[in-house]
């Protein structure tokens, strides 16, 4: 056979036929796993051997099963996820300036989303992080889960201070629950279908069009007067954003209990490699090939083969037969306890790529909210005598610029296809982004205004697709929920620090000037990133 001198020497890993269950695969075997010479250079000793050259072989299995019906309800399901995401942080901007015309202890109704950000804060740590020990499934069932059901309980809520607790519990939901969602759709695509995963941000901002057009009908018609204090706006009178909370909270449950009735996901097979759980990965691969109509590609046989091949006794699941769920967790913790953060930085290039994407992370975590949460106020002030800030005009506005950004990571995902691959592209879009929001501040009418919104948004949309589709790509699944949920973590520390800056600072053009000047901070970062994933299916 061969060792691991002669890994580093051919990219070509012979192992034993296919087999199917039902015998022979009818279009064709797999002979050799196609090694990518890249990736075994560029993640190093961050993963072993065995695991790289398994996870090739069900990239493989992917390849030849093809885009599906599991992958395209796996869209749908985790784009529908995707988009009851963003409920949350469109709906939490949409309800507070209705609330302190009802809640009498409001001192600072930004406190709210201070609230908010300390939840996303520990749910993007523990979620993104936690599943690289206990699945991804989990994690994608809880977070959507959790998140419906305390949106439907602030709806009862009375003060402002049990309405920060449950903001900041529907945080600590909404913080895990795109990282997740976009490492399991990965996880099953093909390598040649993955520009899908940015063209899945359609649905986070499907969603911002749907909080959008729910809160023009609520707030809009069942809303205290603009003038109207807590001494003489009741609760009845101000019933619109609890409607809009109950709704956006009946939508997600539903689509939980939907989901679990209609469609079954398996877990990871790439997770299931990383613990050394073959058997249960063979069964995933071949749970897609027969919802797809296909015959079954892969066999326990095939992944031990390599283990064979390397000189390693083949580890099975025969050892967990008997064990709790408890049990099973706590050797999962345990093994995650030895494969800490240095397992980023295990090479000279992957430490160089980790600690640059999550800079990329935390800038963007800052520039984006703090952009976006100054401007309306700064334009509404600018624009007073033209009723720029009316009800009316302001949701018209959001469902305007909602349905010109669902455009952008459909293009986004056509253009990373191209030479420029991922990093030039995102590099470019967010140089563009950075210059528009310089310009933006020169509108001198509110239709200039508009304008602006709708072509800097979909520019930083565009951006923003690639950016959540590229981290996962660029790190093996064994560490990938660790390098995405501190991504994410520090996304959202920078998006705390804006709503910190938000609360404590006057509104002028000096934080929109900061905050575009990150975006081509950005851009400039993601030109020097080392590795590009396309051409590169993900491990």
């Amino acid at each position: 056979m061969f060792d691991e001198k002669t890994l580093d020497e051919s990219t070509d890993v012979p192992i034993v036929p296919v087999q199917s269950g039902n015998g022979s695969y009818a279009n064709g075997t797999i002979d050799k796993i196609e090694d990518d010479p890249a990736n075994q250079v560029f993640f190093g000793s961050s993963i072993t051997d065995s695991y790289r050259l398994k996870s090739e072989l069900v990239g493989q299995c992917m390849e030849q099963i093809g885009m599906g019906r599991f992958q395209w309800g796996l869209f749908t399901v985790c784009g529908i996820a995707g988009m009851v995401d963003n409920f949350w942080t469109q709906g939490i901007g949409t309800i507070q300036p209705v609330i302190v015309r009802e809640f009498s202890d409001v001192s600072r109704v930004t406190f709210s989303s201070i609230a908010f950000y300390a939840g996303l804060i520990v749910g993007a740590s523990f979620w993104g992080i936690s599943s690289d020990f206990m699945g991804r499934k989990p994690a994608f069932n809880m977070t959507v889960l959790f998140g419906g059901v305390f949106a439907l309980a602030v709806g009862s809520i009375n003060h402002f201070v049990g309405f920060c607790v449950i903001w900041s519990i529907i945080g600590t939901a909404a913080g895990g629950n795109v990282p997740v969602d976009n490492m399991l759709f990965l996880e099953y695509l093909p390598g040649s279908h993955q520009y899908l995963l940015t063209a899945l941000a359609v649905w986070w901002l499907f969603g911002q069009l749907v909080v959008s057009l729910v809160g023009w009908g609520f707030i809009a018609s069942y809303t205290c007067s603009a003038e109207a204090t807590p001494a003489t706006c009741a609760r009845g009178e101000n019933m619109g954003w609890r409607y809009i909370m109950f709704t956006l909270g009946a939508i997600t449950v539903a689509f939980v209990f939907l989901r679990m009735l209609l469609f079954k996901i398996p877990e990871s097979p790439r997770y299931l490699l990383s613990k050394n759980r073959d058997a249960e990965a063979v069964e995933a691969v071949n749970y897609v090939a027969r919802f797809n109509g296909k015959p079954e590609p892969l066999t326990l046989a095939m992944l031990q083969q390599i283990d064979h091949s390397l000189g390693i006794v083949s580890q099975t699941t025969d050892g967990r037969k008997g064990l709790t769920r408890k049990q099973i967790l706590r050797e999962n913790l345990a093994d995650f306890k030895t494969a800490n953060i240095r397992s980023l930085f295990a090479t000279r290039k992957l430490g160089q790529h980790t600690t640059i994407i999550w800079l990329i992370w935390l800038t963007i975590g800052i520039a984006y909210p703090l952009y976006f949460n100054f401007l309306p106020t700064y334009l509404s002030q600018k624009f007073v005598d033209n009723s720029y800030s009316s009800l009316d005009t302001t949701y018209r506005n959001y469902c305007i610029t909602s349905a010109v950004g669902m455009a952008a990571p459909p293009l986004a995902a056509m253009l990373i296809q191209t030479r420029l691959g991922r990093r030039y592209i995102m590099g470019i879009s967010s140089v563009a982004t950075g210059a528009l929001l310089f310009a933006y501040t020169a509108a001198r009418s509110p239709a200039a205004s508009l304008a602006f919104t709708c072509v800097s948004g979909f520019v930083g949309n565009f951006e923003y697709g690639i950016l959540f589709a590229y981290t996962p790509e660029s790190f093996p699944a064994p560490h990938r929920g660790l390098a995405c949920g501190l991504a994410s973590t520090l996304q959202r520390i920078g998006g705390l620090c804006a709503a910190l800056i938000g609360t404590y600072t006057n509104f002028t053009t000096v934080p929109i000037y900061v905050a575009a000047a990150m975006w081509i901070g950005v851009g400039l970062a993601s030109f020097v990133l080392p590795f590009e994933t396309h051409h590169h299916a993900a491990i």
